[in-house]
């Protein structure tokens, strides 16, 4: 993993122009010349991190410690997951899954979308959608025992 850490005076000033969750902040731009989408996530002290990916800092070869140019841009784009019909419907007949899945970050929810999306055969994709709708239960599961929990 890579990463480039924003100045702190750089990343008080995004802070303060970013809306919506300034957390973390969706951002694009290019590093060394390459263009990417990002998000920027807190690194304490109010400073931020982006997170270079790998098909980026191996076509530029550069590697932990290396000085590079980045120019960020606030990504203002709505960053929406298109859910394909199959893993809707499959969703929405399991209210618990459903609502798991959409508490999920836009770039998880991304992720598994490509996931169920990158199968070759159709026997694949269903095997992918139904661990996708077990996984969302046992999250939620999981959620609905944690603030049950007693310290011992």
């Amino acid at each position: 993993m890579r990463c480039v850490d924003i100045p702190r005076d750089v990343s008080k000033a995004i802070h303060r122009s970013a809306e919506g969750d300034p957390l973390h902040i969706p951002v694009h731009g290019w590093i060394e010349g390459l263009p990417f989408k990002s998000t920027l996530v807190p690194r304490g002290g109010g400073s931020y991190r982006l997170h270079v990916h790998s098909r980026i800092w191996r076509k530029l070869r550069i590697d932990a410690g290396a000085a590079v140019e980045v120019t960020l841009l606030i990504d203002t784009e709505p960053r929406k997951a298109v859910l394909p019909p199959d893993l809707a419907a499959a969703l929405a007949d399991t209210p618990h899954a459903m609502a798991t899945f959409s508490a999920l970050t836009v770039a998880l929810r991304r992720q598994i979308i490509q996931y169920v999306a990158n199968a070759k055969q159709a026997r694949t994709r269903e095997k992918r959608i139904h661990l996708v709708i077990k996984r969302m239960l046992e999250r939620a599961a999981k959620q609905r025992k944690k603030p049950g929990k007693k310290k011992a």
